[in-house]
């Protein structure tokens, strides 16, 4: 065997030594790989437009629905009480006990009628109205999205953004976790150690304060926020595999013009928090 042949023998080895050791290395730091829930979503989408006359114009309403519901499911239970958990959720709930279809169309003409049944005359100021018939005076989106969906948790929020005329309208989020395993949505009560909320609250206030570039939770006060005292959990959050979200509606903490805030919280820094036998371990120990 000449040099030449003998150096890319060495040379192809050496290749492949570095690449085994590097496979070896990252299989013995991969992570439990996650577990689908074998659960399959669809959509139902509404779009829908009514109009009232009134003297020289139209008062219009503008309705929009996206709704996101489980089709199949691999496990032994009924899809239909899997399907029923949504339905409750994202609308009122003389609608639960309906199929997906009938309770979006059950729901939609009930709004159609309820804005039908509006006593416009006494109900809009001249200067309210607009001769322009493509301004809707009444407008909702409702739709929820499905955030996580493996390990025995389907995490789900449902917006709504709503106006009704007046300045300006309403947007809200709420947050569900569905475990599979209990067949029950997911609460703090589950996973809280005793001072969970006084602990957690203190870690959601130097969270908002860092999201704003503040040093001190005491600076929120003069940044649209409310008493600090007043963010405690709420029972509104969604989790995945890395951490827990909080969502905290318009007015709950903060002035309107703050909007919606998010926090997140990953498990590292919740796990003083949480009970060593909760629903949540598993992803904490990981």
């Amino acid at each position: 065997m000449d040099f030449s042949t003998l150096k890319k023998a060495l040379t192809f080895i050496l290749t492949l030594s570095v690449f085994f050791v590097l496979v070896s290395n990252l299989s013995c730091t991969k992570k439990t790989p996650s577990k689908d829930n074998g659960v399959v979503f669809d959509t139902i989408q509404e779009n829908k437009t009514q109009s009232i006359d009134y003297k020289k114009s139209k008062l219009n309403c503008n309705l929009h629905i996206s709704f996101v519901y489980p089709v199949a499911w691999n496990k032994s239970a009924p899809l239909a009480d899997l399907q029923k958990r949504f339905i409750e959720k994202v609308f009122p709930s003389l609608n639960a006990n309906l199929s997906p279809k009938d309770a979006v169309s059950n729901f939609s003409a009930q709004y159609l009628r309820d804005f039908q049944a509006i006593p416009s005359k006494d109900s809009f100021e001249d200067d309210d109205l607009l001769e322009d018939e493509n301004n809707f005076m009444y407008e909702l989106n409702l739709e929820n999205e499905v955030l996580y969906n493996q390990n025995g948790f389907i995490s789900f929020v449902v917006k709504n953004t709503n106006y009704e005329g007046g300045a300006h309208g309403s947007n809200s989020i709420y947050g569900y976790v569905f475990n599979i395993t209990t067949g029950k949505f997911l609460t703090e009560e589950d996973f809280e150690k005793d001072d969970y909320k006084k602990n957690v609250a203190s870690l959601l206030a130097w969270k908002i304060a860092e999201a704003n570039g503040l040093t001190d939770v005491a600076q929120l006060e003069n940044n649209g926020y409310n008493a600090v005292d007043a963010i405690v959990p709420n029972e509104n959050f969604t989790i995945d595999d890395k951490g827990i979200t909080y969502y905290f509606n318009e007015y709950e903490i903060a002035a309107y013009f703050i909007g919606i805030t998010k926090v997140f919280i990953p498990y590292e820094e919740l796990k003083p928090f949480v009970t060593s036998n909760s629903p949540v371990t598993p992803f904490i120990d990981r």
